[in-house]
């Protein structure tokens, strides 16, 4: 016996209701201020939803319309893609690995044994300063001549000891030798096109190059300053510790740069926070490259470099110049000077890749250009080596 139909039913609809709508009537919306709902209106402040949405009910939530819509729409905008893999699982994926030239976690693997040219002699870049007699030959005998080759060098001390002008007279040198070179600015303007009556860096460099040389202006000019660059790097003009590593490398591996002066380094970050990890960076760049730079530093009131500890750690060689006091008649004598009085001296802290002279030197500087040099009175008993051959 057939059952009746409840009535009010549709007796034309024949799909039958999803599983997934509630089963249960909906409970009726409460009137609000007093006000009698009016069929077809939903309650103040409810979500309106989409079209096919059941009243009250998110998008997506509990609406297959909704999700078939939705996934009609990825289907044919492509957004649905066949089979997706997991980011984790890629590399388990495939039949095996690819050759792609890549040496992976092997390319920071050295293997001594593979390699040619083991055993190397240092050599000497000739400054015809003070510098050249600090560093030894591996007899300890002679003086290397020059600094280390391919070496990054730290030369600090306090200001107005010809730190500067000794290294661009070197600087000087090696351009008029035949090799390229740069000079790194940072802690002033290099050239004032106006005539204000300031003898600047450029003209400085010029009348301590021509003497160190002992070339005429037009022959320095062509001689020297045609291989030389400069690169400004003030930090006062917006320039940062990242900025000037991009022109560096640009610089050098554009021009074939194999000699460099920084003056100075602590300049280059203003903090003065991070001199010794700066260094670092730039000390392995230039290994790569083979190039010999001379970083100027600053000293602090106890006397030690800017960067301190870490930054003579990190220099493949580190030179600092000192005032020393005599304290008495005896290290008076021994010195070459009076009582009480002060001097300058300089020592070779360290180099890694050369023996050093184990007692310091007593400065002077040249009357011309202010260059470092050995001063008469240094002491017998801490003689200063000639160079080999």
């Amino acid at each position: 016996m057939a059952k009746k139909k409840p009535s009010g039913s549709d007796t034309t609809s024949s799909i039958p209701a999803p599983a997934i709508m509630p089963t249960q009537p909906m409970p009726q919306a409460m009137p609000m201020h007093g006000m009698p709902m009016q069929p077809g209106m939903m309650p103040q402040g409810m979500p309106q939803g989409m079209p096919g949405m059941m009243p009250g009910a998110m998008p997506g939530q509990n609406n297959p319309m909704f999700a078939m819509m939705h996934m009609m729409q990825m289907m044919m905008g492509g957004g649905l893609a066949p089979s997706v893999v997991d980011p984790s699982a890629l590399p388990f994926t495939g039949t095996g690995p690819v050759n792609d030239g890549d040496q992976g976690l092997d390319a920071d693997i050295i293997r001594p044994s593979l390699l040619d040219h083991r055993i190397k002699v240092q050599k000497g870049v000739p400054m015809g300063s003070v510098l050249d007699h600090l560093c030894l030959s591996e007899d300890r005998q002679h003086a290397l001549g020059g600094i280390p080759k391919g070496c990054t060098i730290a030369l600090a001390g306090p200001p107005g000891k010809g730190k500067t002008r000794t290294a661009l007279a070197g600087l000087s040198r090696v351009a008029n030798a035949g090799s390229p070179v740069a000079f790194v600015v940072a802690e002033e303007g290099f050239h004032n096109d106006e005539e204000s009556g300031r003898d600047d860096l450029c003209s400085r460099l010029t009348k301590i190059g021509m003497t160190a040389t002992g070339l005429s202006e037009a022959q320095f000019s062509k001689n020297v300053l045609e291989r030389m660059f400069v690169l400004q790097s003030q930090y006062h003009k917006g320039q940062s510790w990242d900025d000037f590593v991009t022109k560096y490398r640009y610089l050098v591996e554009k021009e074939n740069i194999r000699f460099v002066v920084i003056d100075s380094l602590n300049m280059l970050d203003p903090t003065k926070n991070r001199t010794a990890d700066n260094l670092s960076a730039l000390k392995t760049y230039n290994h790569e490259k083979g190039i010999t730079c001379i970083c100027i530093g600053q000293i602090r009131d106890t006397g030690q470099p800017v960067g301190g500890e870490a930054l003579m750690h990190t220099a493949d060689a580190v030179f600092l110049i000192e005032e020393m006091g005599l304290g008495s008649k005896e290290i008076a004598d021994f010195w070459g000077g009076k009582y009480r009085d002060k001097i300058e001296v300089i020592h070779a802290v360290k180099s890694v890749t050369t023996p050093v002279l184990p007692y310091p030197v007593r400065v002077d500087r040249d009357p011309t250009t202010g260059v470092l040099t050995v001063h008469p009175a240094q002491p017998r008993d801490y003689p200063v080596l000639p160079p080999k051959g």
